[in-house]
């Protein structure tokens, strides 16, 4: 991320946004299957809540020291989004 390979922030941001509703809509779909515990479903959404937010953060961000403090946020929420997607 931080070496410009997704464009600018605002692209970043909305690719996480793109992706963030997907794996929700798949939860959803999931859960209606009665595939997925409704506590995974909601710590799903609870991280991906938190991952748009840092998302959001880099997208205001200034300064490029901040932008990549935010970035290393927001990878390590996405990270935490696939362990708890991975645990489906």
């Amino acid at each position: 991320m931080e070496r410009g390979d997704f464009g600018s922030t605002e692209l970043l941001a909305k690719t996480g946004e793109i992706v963030a509703e997907a794996a929700r809509e798949e939860a959803q779909v999931l859960r209606e299957e009665g595939g997925v515990d409704d506590r995974l479903i909601t710590e799903l959404s609870r991280v991906l809540r938190l991952m748009e937010m840092d998302l959001a953060m880099v997208k205001a961000s200034v300064k490029q020291e901040t932008l990549m403090e935010r970035i290393e946020q927001a990878k390590a929420r996405c990270r935490q989004a696939i362990l708890v997607a991975n645990s489906f």
